[in-house]
C-alpha cells in the first residue's frame, strides 16, 4: 500500500533532537537564517495568527473575512476573539477568491482583516486581492501553511502578513513551529512581544512528540503500513480517524489557550536546521502528475477534475482531484484506489468549506479525493 502520509523529515533530523543543546540564547536568536530574515518564530502558524489578533484590538463582533476553504481552527481563533467570520468563495482554477467577490463582501461587512489561504500547494499572486484590501483599509493576511516548499514561496508582496507552518504533515516539517513575516517592522515587533510573554514549551514535551513521529515514520514503510491497515480493518477500527488524530497538532476544545506557548528550545533548533536545508525541488510536482496519470489509467471510466490549473505555480503539497458525485460517489473511488494499493482518502485533513453562499467551496470539499504522493 502506498501510504498517504510520508513524513518529510529524515531520521538524521529526528535523532538530532536528542543531541546536546547549545546555550538557549544561541538557539532562540540564531544569526544565520537563510530564509525569512524579517520574521517572528512561534509554536505554530495559528499561534502567530492569535498573537496578531491580540495586537489589533478589534472591537467585539467585528467582521473578519476568510477564503471559504480553510482550516477549522483558524476560524475558531477568530470566534474565540469574539469576532464574526464571513466567507468569500474560491475559484477552483486558482483556489483563490475573485477580486470582485472580495470587494463586494468588504463593502457589505466593512471588515478590516482578510485571511486568504494558498491551498494544496497552489500559489498565485495576491496583488489584485491586496489592491481591494488597500482600497477598503483592510489588512491582508496570507495563510501559507500549505505553500512552503523551501524557496518556492516566501510570502506574497501584496500581503501585510504571511503565515507559515512546519507541522508534522507539512513539507520540510519540524514537527511543529511557525513563522510570520510582514512588511511592517513595528507590527512584527508587537507580535513578537506578545509571543515572548507566553511560557516556553519544555523539551520533555518535544522529546515525546519526536518519538511519536519517529514511530510513525517507521510505520509508514509500505509493507508495515499495509499490515497496519489490514489489522485496523480486522479490528473494525477507522484508519482515517486514527491517522488524523496522530497527525493533529492540537486537542479538541478551545484552541487559543493551547497556542499561547513559545516553542521548546529543541523544537526551535530543529526548525532552524530544517529551514537552513530547505530547497524546493520540482520532483514532487512531477511525481504528483505521474500519480494522477497512473490512477486515471487504473480507473478509466472516471473523469478526475484537477484543481488549481490556473495557479501561477504548484508545489503539490496535496494531490486533490474531484469526483463528480452525481455519477460516482467519491467514497467508492477511495475504496477502489485502496484495492489498487493507493491509500487515497476523502477527508483526513482539518480543512473544510465554510459559508452557505459559497457553492464552489462546498462542491470542492464534497467531491474531493486526496491521492497519495
Amino acid at each position: 500500500m502506498r501510504p498517504r502520509l510520508l513524513l518529510d523529515i529524515s531520521y538524521a533530523d529526528l535523532f538530532s533532537v536528542f543531541t546536546p543543546l547549545t546555550p538557549l540564547n544561541e538557539v532562540v536568536s540564531p544569526t544565520n537564517i537563510k530564509l525569512f530574515l524579517q520574521r517572528v518564530v512561534c509554536l505554530s502558524a495559528r499561534s502567530a495568527f492569535h498573537a496578531l489578533l491580540q495586537t489589533l484590538f478589534l472591537p467585539p463582533a467585528a467582521p473578519i473575512i476568510y477564503s471559504a476553504i480553510t482550516i477549522e481552527t483558524m476560524v475558531a481563533i477568530a470566534q474565540e476573539h469574539g469576532l464574526s467570520p464571513h466567507f468569500v468563495d474560491v475559484d477552483p482554477t486558482t483556489m483563490l477568491p475573485s477580486a470582485a467577490d472580495l470587494d463586494a463582501l468588504l463593502v457589505k461587512t466593512g471588515a478590516k482583516v482578510v485571511v486568504i489561504a494558498q491551498l494544496f500547494g497552489c500559489v498565485s499572486s495576491l496583488q489584485a486581492l491586496g489592491d481591494v484590501c488597500k482600497k477598503h483599509g483592510a489588512l491582508l493576511v496570507e495563510d501559507c501553511a500549505q505553500a512552503f516548499s523551501g524557496d518556492f514561496h516566501l510570502g506574497d508582496p501584496a500581503a501585510d502578513f504571511s503565515l507559515f507552518s512546519f507541522g508534522p504533515i507539512k513539507r520540510f516539517t519540524a514537527l511543529g513551529g511557525g513563522i510570520v513575516v510582514g512588511k511592517d517592522r513595528q507590527a512584527l515587533d508587537n507580535i513578537a512581544q506578545t509571543i515572548q510573554a507566553w511560557p516556553r514549551k519544555a523539551d520533555a514535551w518535544f522529546f515525546k512528540r519526536t518519538l511519536k513521529f519517529l514511530a510513525l515514520k517507521i510505520v509508514s514503510t509500505p509493507l508495515i503500513y499495509t499490515a497496519l491497515l489490514r489489522t485496523l480493518s480486522a479490528l473494525g477500527e477507522d484508519a482515517d480517524a486514527i491517522i488524523g488524530s496522530i497527525a493533529r497538532g492540537f486537542q479538541a476544545g478551545r484552541i487559543t489557550p493551547q497556542l499561547e506557548f513559545q516553542p521548546s528550545p529543541r523544537q526551535q533548533r530543529l526548525l532552524f536546521r530544517r529551514l537552513n536545508a530547505a530547497k524546493h525541488s520540482e520532483s514532487r510536482s512531477a511525481a504528483a502528475a505521474q500519480i494522477l496519470q497512473t490512477v486515471q489509467k487504473l480507473i478509466p471510466t472516471v473523469a478526475f477534475e484537477t484543481l488549481g490549473n490556473a495557479a501561477h505555480k504548484n508545489a503539490h503539497w496535496l494531490m486533490p482531484v474531484l469526483v463528480n458525485d452525481a455519477v460516482t460517489h467519491p467514497a467508492n473511488i477511495v475504496i477502489q484506489l485502496r484495492q489498487f494499493g493507493f491509500d487515497a482518502t476523502q477527508g483526513a485533513t482539518s480543512m473544510r468549506a465554510f459559508g452557505g453562499g459559497c457553492p464552489n467551496a462546498q462542491r470542492i470539499m464534497r467531491q474531493v479525493v486526496y491521492l497519495p504522493q
